[in-house]
Order: C-alpha cells, then structure tokens, then sequence
C-alpha cells in the first residue's frame, strides 16, 4: 500500500505543479480574448453581434484564474471550512508514511485512509475547480452543449475534494451516530 500512497501522492505533486501554470496561461488567453472581443465590436463583422456579453465574461475570468488560490479560499469560506487554499508548487511533499492505518473501528480506519491520500484529494479538487471555470467559459461562449449548472455542480465538487477530510470526518460521525 506505500507504493500506491507513494504513487497518489507524486500524482498530487505533478497536479500541485502544473495547475498555476495552467491558471496563468488561462488568464492570458482570456485577457487577450477579451482585447480582441472588445475590438471586434467595433467591427460590422462581429462575431459577438447579440452576445455582448463575451468579452466582459473572458475579462472576469482572466482575474478569477490570475486569482485562483483566493478564488478557492473564498469558496472554502462558502463552505464553511477556514482551509487556506494555495496554488504554488509543492516542491517538498513527501507522502505520509503508513504505519497504524487501522483505527479501533470502520470509522477511523477510513479517516486514516484519507489522511494518507489527502494531498491527491486536494490537488484533484483544485484541478476539478479550474476546468468547471473553464466549461463554464466554453458554455458562455456557446461552444459547448453542457449546461451552466453542470459546471456549477462540477465546481462544488471540486470544493467538496478540497475538504475531504472535514467531509469525512463529518460523514463518519453521522454514520457512528
């Protein structure tokens, strides 16, 4: 079982590293989709005649990516939780070792699984966050055939994957109860 710790917990490293890079280049690319949205409305070849609403969407979500950490800090506040979100590399992350993952009961056994998994859970919920942002973008602009609460589902799980361990420990208190 270390070895599948090991395994889950370079996956969450090499999510934890490429997702601000994955965030700047999307602030990039819908900052300078905005410019050019804004200066194509000035055109009688407009792409976005009866959606003006386009590039002030893709300016919005060029500062919700340039600000993603905080983004999912106010989201976990939404939550309920005080977990302090950050989206830099994790250069240091050495996955926990197991030693006594059997607790005194079902209960604290799966609470000390998630513990062991916890940085795969968080890496995973971030990146599950961003491509909502990033559906949601693509239904905005009528490229894609999912629906805007899908996205809004998808996000809030994502949130959800961020807290596992308040998730957990919640739900095993009311299943022990």
């Amino acid at each position: 079982m270390q070895g599948l710790v090991n395994f889950a917990g370079q996956i969450g490293n090499a999510i934890a590293i490429l997702l601000p890079t994955f965030c700047y280049a999307a602030a990039l690319v819908c900052f300078l989709f905005a410019g050019w949205g804004f200066w194509m409305q000035s055109h009688p070849e407009n792409p976005f005649r009866g959606k003006p609403w386009i590039p002030f969407v893709s300016l919005v979500l060029s500062g919700v990516f340039s600000t993603f950490d905080r983004t999912l800090t106010m989201a976990n506040a939404t939550a309920g939780t005080n977990l302090q979100v950050s989206v830099t590399a994790l250069t240091s992350y050495t996955p926990p070792t197991i030693g006594g993952v059997l607790g005194a009961g079902p209960g604290e056994t799966v609470v000390n699984v998630v513990q062991l998994f916890l940085g795969f859970f968080q890496s995973f919920g971030a990146m599950a966050c961003f491509f909502a942002f990033l559906a949601w973008r693509s239904v905005v602009n009528g490229r894609s055939n999912r629906s805007a609460t899908s996205c809004g589902v998808q996000f809030v799980f994502g949130v959800m994957l961020i807290n596992i361990a308040t998730i957990t420990q919640w739900l095993v208190t009311m299943f022990q109860a």
